[in-house]
């Protein structure tokens, strides 16, 4: 595979993991929306790691925004436990 593959596979998980920030779904449900994205995402990088010795996997990671979609709505979960402490 090429970086060319590479890119496009970033684009279809970064407009998942957007579209799952966008929907009407409860925070919960987003948060583990986005989690199960992540662990497909882990498993293409993993993958690709395999395929290409050039494959880079933080430019990958950061390209598919998963981790910053999820990462969002776990502080919203944090902050809303500590609220209701």
């Amino acid at each position: 595979m090429t970086k060319k593959h590479f890119e496009m596979v970033a684009k279809v998980i970064s407009n998942r993991a957007r579209a799952i920030s966008n929907s009407s779904a409860t925070n919960e449900k987003k948060e583990y929306a986005l989690f199960e994205l992540r662990n497909t995402m882990f498993q293409f990088n993993d993958e690709f790691k395999q395929t290409n010795a050039n494959f880079n996997e933080v430019k990958f990671r950061g390209a598919c925004r998963v981790e910053g979609y999820l990462h969002a709505y776990q502080i919203d979960g944090e902050t809303r436990r500590k609220n209701n402490d």
